[in-house]
């Protein structure tokens, strides 16, 4: 069975920003950070014997979706190898010289930091849900992890908006938000909910 490809609404608008707005440094380093995160995903899913049903192109990069894992640990280590890959990536930047190690530094340490927050279709819900699931069931880590989300998200709108304010132009972080928030209430029904075993 082939994967199924989707294409976000505000996809290209992501595309064309970063290849006719960004530097060629900054396009090549955007592009190797995603691959690296993603190449991750896939190869530690691939071991744990897990299929690639989807590719989703986002206005922030490409999203694999995995059938489901067998257990809560495969679901764990699944989402986690992704951030993981993009931190030591961004080590790598950090230490190499030039303009190219800056770039990937910056931008691979920001989409492993960011994977992390607790947003639905993030690796940190993933990470969560699955640890939550393990120790109290499915049902308790979805209204849990929900109702955390939502009060994560809301306090980064409030800095949005402190920022927009502040700086009186950068749109980039609200935009962001917007973008969540708009997953996390319409798509909230995305993530795996395929019975694991623990």
């Amino acid at each position: 069975m082939k994967p199924r490809f989707y294409i976000e609404p505000l996809a290209p608008a992501g595309l064309f920003l970063l290849l006719f707005v960004c530097e060629k440094t900054a396009r090549i380093s955007i592009f190797s950070s995603v691959f690296v995160h993603e190449a991750a995903h896939l190869i530690a899913a691939l071991l744990c014997g897990e299929k690639t049903q989807s590719v989703r192109i986002t206005p922030f990069g490409v999203v694999l979706g995995f059938s489901a894992p067998r257990t809560y640990g495969e679901e764990a280590l699944v989402a986690l190898c992704g951030p993981a890959a993009s931190l030591l990536y961004a080590a790598f930047g950090f230490f190499r010289a030039g303009s190219f190690g800056t770039e990937v530094f910056l931008f691979s340490a920001f989409l492993g930091i960011l994977n992390l927050l607790p947003f639905p279709s993030f690796d940190g819900w993933r990470i969560l849900r699955a640890l939550v699931s393990y120790f109290f069931g499915v049902n308790a880590a979805e209204r849990v992890l929900y109702a955390f989300s939502v009060v994560c998200l809301f306090a980064a709108w409030v800095i949005s908006v402190y920022v927009l304010f502040y700086s009186g132009a950068n749109f980039a972080l609200l935009f962001f938000c917007a973008y969540i928030f708009a997953f996390t209430v319409i798509k909230k029904d995305c993530i795996r909910d395929k019975k694991m075993v623990k």
